[in-house]
């Protein structure tokens, strides 16, 4: 009779612990698409997500058959600064309607925003910031340092305009360190 007891409490112990590791794998699948500090891929849910924009400059850089400066999905990016890249882009909202979206640099042929080798982008991560945005305009500018590079390592960070990583672009990136001064106005185009 004990060991029948204890050979049911055994088994209830071990089922138990089961269900809680069973429970415990089991994540979200949105919990799981989270990078770093609220940094999620960029879905069609975004608001920023697949709009063509294009600013009043004149643009270098013209993507099909109409002329804009800025579309992001979520596999892709085309800038009028740094072309069209390939690879994941990643969103961090800071509101409804700001924030930075993210990508790495993947091809660098069609460069010619820069005064460095172009092969010296490649793999590096990027940022673009956005305010304002609504269903016809937005603020957006290009991750320019917007101060006298004094440090080495802010000014290595400043000379390449990028980070080696998205956490070192999350992190150093940013507005509050110098990033982002001048935004520009954005319409969308058809």
């Amino acid at each position: 009779m004990k060991n029948s007891r204890f050979g049911r409490a055994l088994a209830a112990l071990f089922i138990g612990l089961f269900v809680c590791l069973g429970f415990g794998s089991c994540q979200n699948e949105s919990d799981t698409e989270y990078v770093y500090q609220y940094v999620i891929p960029l879905t069609g849910s975004d608001l920023i997500f697949g709009t063509k924009w294009q600013d009043n400059y004149t643009s270098w850089n013209n993507y099909g058959e109409s002329s804009y400066d800025f579309k992001a999905l979520a596999t892709s990016i085309e800038t009028a600064s740094y072309g069209a890249q390939t690879g994941t882009v990643y969103i961090r909202k800071l509101s409804e309607t700001s924030g930075y979206i993210y990508y790495q640099i993947s091809d660098t042929t069609n460069f010619s925003y820069s005064n460095k080798e172009a092969s010296e982008y490649s793999g590096k991560w990027y940022a673009v910031y956005y305010k304002n945005l609504t269903t016809s305009s937005v603020k957006m500018c290009d991750a320019y340092p917007s101060f006298e590079a004094s440090d080495p390592v802010t000014y290595k960070i400043a000379d390449y305009h990028c980070a080696d990583t998205l956490e070192d672009a999350v992190n150093n990136i940013t507005v509050e360190n110098g990033y982002f001064a001048n935004p520009v106005d954005f319409v969308k185009v058809d």
